[in-house]
């Protein structure tokens, strides 16, 4: 059954679209965790499953297919494994990655002007992990820029990771600065839908971009560094950075992924961080500054039949960043805090009423 036998060739024009052509899975429009899975995504993942099972003669819907390079198999919708043994996110990434690409961004990011009577070439968005950590180190050690560190507290960010990220700026003389939002609320829509209708980190990060976005138009600032280890676009052709146009400030913003322009290894971000003297905050879930994803993760995996952070570390495989042995194992830990979600979440939602009732 596979796609390059001579029966397919000659008789290919037969096939439906979905057979003849390649596409990234971000062409499906469809969630990797099965968010709003409807008639629409489930007819495009069976269409994806019929796509791996021509391509490489095996049968996905016997034992899930999964890519030789990455963690992504035909249980996510939006996957298909081609002829060679690598998925879909694969072949886009190798089809259209060229480094001088993300090194001509670099350049630009850095020889970017700042807005007039402005003293601050860009915002790092500092979440207090590990990743944005290290950005904030490189940003201003090795490109020599003047930063400020902006932190979005989503209320499942510990104190003490807070206090570990103050302490970093403390040492490179670089301003935090704490914002808040509230997403308690969107977390607890999701709970009741068991997560059907959301993923918690998705909504989060939606938010906080939102929340850099419009400090950086109020404030005038024209960049912004963030701590991702993979890419910003991925077609037409790989790219570190997403510009954005504010349209309150009318700035043109660039939101820029500087650990993979740099194309930064994870072994490379702990020597970083391990030289300078910093202390990771252990945190369960593949997480080293929110307590969300190891809270969430087992009602996903339970609906999902794979960990929800699937996704990301794939990615991050993909990219270089980490090996897929490192990958599996970061995920192989999965423990049921259901209960510890649930009155967390409780909490934090009393927290806020009390609060708005203080105001009345």
């Amino acid at each position: 059954m596979k796609a390059n036998n001579s029966l397919f060739n000659n008789f290919g024009f037969l096939l439906p679209k979905f057979l003849r052509e390649d596409y990234s899975p971000y062409k499906c429009n469809v969630s990797a965790n099965r968010e709003n899975y409807n008639f629409r995504a489930r007819r495009i993942h069976w269409q994806n499953m019929i796509k791996t099972w021509v391509n490489t003669g095996k049968n996905p819907f016997l034992k899930p297919v999964e890519c030789n390079n990455c963690l992504f198999d035909t249980r996510i919708p939006n996957i298909y494994i081609g002829s060679d043994g690598l998925c879909n996110m694969c072949m886009t990434y190798k089809k259209n990655f060229k480094l001088e690409t993300l090194q001509s961004e670099l350049e630009t990011f850095v020889n970017t002007p700042r807005e007039r009577g402005v003293n601050i070439d860009a915002v790092v968005a500092f979440s207090g992990g590990k990743d944005s950590a290290a950005a904030l180190y490189w940003a201003k050690k090795k490109l020599h820029l003047e930063v400020v560190a902006v932190l979005v507290q989503n209320g499942f960010i510990p104190e003490q990771v807070i206090n570990n990220g103050r302490e970093l700026c403390d040492k490179l003389g670089v301003e935090l600065v704490v914002l808040n939002i509230e997403l308690a609320p969107f977390v607890k829509d999701m709970m009741d839908k068991n997560f059907t209708n959301g993923y918690p980190c998705y909504k989060c990060g939606e938010m906080f971009h939102k929340e850099i976005q419009e400090y950086c138009g109020k404030q005038r600032i024209n960049r912004v560094i963030l701590g991702r280890n993979w890419w910003r676009w991925i077609e037409p052709e790989v790219r570190s950075v997403r510009w954005v146009k504010d349209e309150a400030s009318e700035l043109n913003l660039q939101f820029f992924s500087l650990p993979f322009a740099l194309q930064l290894t994870e072994k490379d971000v702990y020597k970083m961080l391990d030289d300078i003297g910093w202390k990771t905050v252990k945190i369960h879930g593949n997480s080293t500054n929110c307590v969300i994803p190891g809270l969430i993760e087992y009602p996903i995996y339970q609906r999902l039949g794979y960990h929800p952070e699937l996704n990301l570390l794939s990615r991050e495989v993909i990219s270089g960043f980490l090996d897929k042995e490192e990958a599996k194992s970061q995920l192989a830990d999965i423990k049921d805090n259901t209960d510890i979600l649930q009155k967390m979440v409780n909490k934090k939602l009393q927290e806020t009423q009390s609060g708005l009732g203080k105001q009345g």
